[in-house]
């Protein structure tokens, strides 16, 4: 449901701009009237339409694989220091030491569930909207004055509310009315223009969110008053008698909005349309430009749609037992512990290193090869798939033969299964494991790298983990320590559907953090802190006030002001707002170094001053000014954050 809307949201926005582009000052009006009923159309029924074609033309679906295959877990947090954010017990490495923090992240969103409740709460909210105004206009007709006139029937309001027309009922304030009025309602009427706003706020409950759905309403709006303006002046009265009625007649409101208003909206543009006779060109081939712009929204649609239907059926019809046919040039090998192989003709195998490469589709029943000293011997199964069992030397074939070719996974169940596959000892076992084993890469380390790797695996029949590939990684040293730590995991509890044992297939999301706490360098980044010192020197009181921003770069600015009270209690200012460049890093986990720099970049006070130091303790910054204390008697200052 929400890639539909989604589709339809997308549609309606580029066909909108297509109008923009190419017909929104053209004067063809029923044209463009049509225009942006089909587009309207076109969107409506745009997924549905992709799902038909994708069925039944299925050489131009071009199936999108999802980022992420596979159920989800939890995703894991993997910090460069000891630094608990929340685990599921506390647990030691093997070697006795603190290990690597690993915790859990609770999803408490389904973000596509989100949407898809806002969606429903918007569009549940904009069909009340639509029944209230609907409700207004039937309730007028029913308790208004009323009398059938020929094409229509007319309502007299007794308000002062203007002309309105809806489907075939006009609306009138009173029984004198000018005619000029009645022959633009009626035009409305005879052009069944109401159907065209009831549709425009139909597709506004399901769209009520895309901007661009208002804009349709406002331009068919517009239109109908341009085609109804025309009709009355087409009778043969006076344009600028017309013209006068309209500017007399501009401060009338339909309230419904629903309705085809006389005095609606553009009167400028109205009367540029009733003096202006001369038809636009070139509609023809505007209008031929536009449909390879449909055909491509439609193909798009039949991709996305089309890996829908595909993840459907596939999850309705894979079993243990059922296999997808043979495809044409692979060869298909069912291997001793019953699942299959599936490799491309001519393949290559591996025999005591030795390459061969075999074309094994011309095999019938059974055959011998030989394979310099080693016996080949292939038997055809006539099963399903039309597989071969093998035997190298009297011994089962195994993947390891083949190179480069990873084992056949197209029997991994997609759909929900009655059992999901259990670490042992649960989930909480799980992390465990994972943060006695996992350790952060001194090489990422070093380098600061950080961020999450996502892993696919599949837990096999009898519970083993095979088929580890990185879906999104870091680095190569990260990426190798998230399969690592999954590769000597202990054998699951297989997944379970109808009594037997099915792969299902996992991603863990790793998330590697050089630091689990805001005294990173990164989390620094951007940010001001303010701090006030005080110090006595030589019979008189310092107050030091002093702004300390942290930037990109490792680079950061001191902003100081500096006052003096002598014992009488006289006060001066010594020095106001000086600013002092400084760079700044991190010696551990809590506590850095900063060193001030002179106006030309050099380092202030010589090659050998020392930096200054500094800790972080929560939300404080206490740095030492060991160059302050023999001037004003302030040793250290301590900031907060501002």
């Amino acid at each position: 449901m929400a890639t539909s809307i989604i589709s339809i949201a997308i549609a309606v926005a580029v066909l909108w701009v297509a109008y923009r582009v190419l017909f929104i000052n053209s004067n063809r009006l029923v044209f463009n009237r049509a225009f942006l009923i089909v587009a309207l159309g076109f969107s409506l029924i745009l997924p549905a339409a992709g799902v038909f074609i994708g069925r039944n033309m299925p050489q131009v679906n071009s199936y999108r694989e999802s980022l992420f295959q596979g159920f989800m877990l939890d995703e894991v947090v993997i910090t460069a220091e000891g630094v608990t954010i929340s685990t599921p017990s506390d647990v030691k490495a093997d070697n006795g030491e603190a290990a690597p923090v690993v915790a859990k992240n609770q999803r408490t969103f389904d973000i596509i569930g989100l949407i898809s409740l806002m969606w429903l709460i918007g569009s549940i909210i904009a069909a009340l909207i639509f029944l209230i105004k609907l409700g207004k206009l039937l309730y007028i007709i029913i308790k208004s004055p009323k009398k059938k006139m020929p094409g229509y029937t007319a309502v007299f309001t007794g308000k002062e509310h203007g002309s309105y027309s809806f489907f075939n009922y006009a609306f009138f304030p009173n029984e004198n009315v000018n005619p000029e009025i009645v022959r633009h309602e009626m035009s409305h009427i005879a052009h069944h223009h109401s159907a065209d706003i009831l549709f425009v706020e139909l597709m506004m409950i399901i769209q009520w969110f895309n901007p661009f759905i208002y804009l349709y309403k406002r331009e068919l709006q517009s239109l109908h008053e341009y085609m109804a303006d025309r009709d009355v002046v087409a009778t043969g009265i006076d344009k600028q008698n017309y013209m006068m009625l309209i500017l007399q007649q501009c401060t009338a409101v339909d309230f419904s909005n629903m309705s085809n208003n006389f005095s609606f909206l553009l009167t400028k543009k109205r009367i540029k349309m009733i003096t202006q006779s001369k038809k636009a060109k070139g509609v023809v081939i505007k209008a031929l430009l536009t449909l390879p712009l449909f055909a491509l929204l439609l193909f798009a649609n039949c991709k996305s749609n089309g890996q829908e239907k595909a993840s459907a059926e596939k999850a309705e019809t894979t079993t243990e037992n059922e296999n997808p046919a043979k495809v044409e040039n692979v060869i298909t090998f069912k291997l001793s512990d019953g699942t299959y192989l599936s490799v491309p003709e001519p393949f290559e195998i591996n025999v005591d290193g030795t390459q061969y490469y075999l074309d094994l589709n011309s095999i019938k029943n059974d055959t011998t090869l030989m394979l310099g000293n080693h016996e080949f011997y292939a038997v055809k199964n006539h099963d399903e798939r039309n597989s071969l069992s093998v035997k190298i030397d009297g011994k089962d074939f195994d993947i390891n033969f083949v190179g480069g070719i990873m084992k056949d996974d197209s029997d991994v169940f997609s759909g929900e299964v009655d059992v999901m596959p259990e670490y042992p000892g649960g989930t909480n076992a799980m992390f465990d494991f994972i943060q006695k084993k996992v350790k952060y890469p001194e090489s990422a380390k070093d380098k600061g790298l950080e961020g999450k790797v996502y892993v696919q695996f599949v837990v096999e029949k009898d519970g083993s983990l095979s088929s580890f590939q990185v879906l999104r990684g870091v680095s190569d040293d990260i990426d190798s320590e998230a399969i690592r730590v999954l590769k000597m995991m202990p054998k699951w509890k297989p997944g379970m559907k109808d009594g037997k044992a099915v792969k299902v297939q996992y991603v863990m999301p790793f998330n590697f953090k050089m630091n689990s706490t805001e005294n990173t360098m990164t989390a620094l980044t951007g940010t001001r802190w303010i701090g006030i010192g005080s110090g006595v020197q030589d019979d008189m009181k310092f107050v030091m006030d002093m702004n300390m921003d942290f930037y990109n770069n490792n680079d950061g600015l001191f902003v100081m002001t500096l006052t003096a009270q002598d014992k009488d209690g006289n006060k001066q200012t010594v020095f106001k707002d000086v600013a002092l460049d400084f760079t700044y890093s991190f010696d551990g986990k809590s506590a850095g170094s900063i060193q001030p720099k002179n106006t030309d970049g050099s380092t202030l006070g010589g090659e050998d001053q020392l930096p200054y130091s500094f800790v972080k303790t929560g939300d404080e910054i206490t740095v030492n000014f060991y160059d302050f204390k023999d001037d004003c008697g302030i040793e250290k200052i301590t900031f907060v954050k501002k």
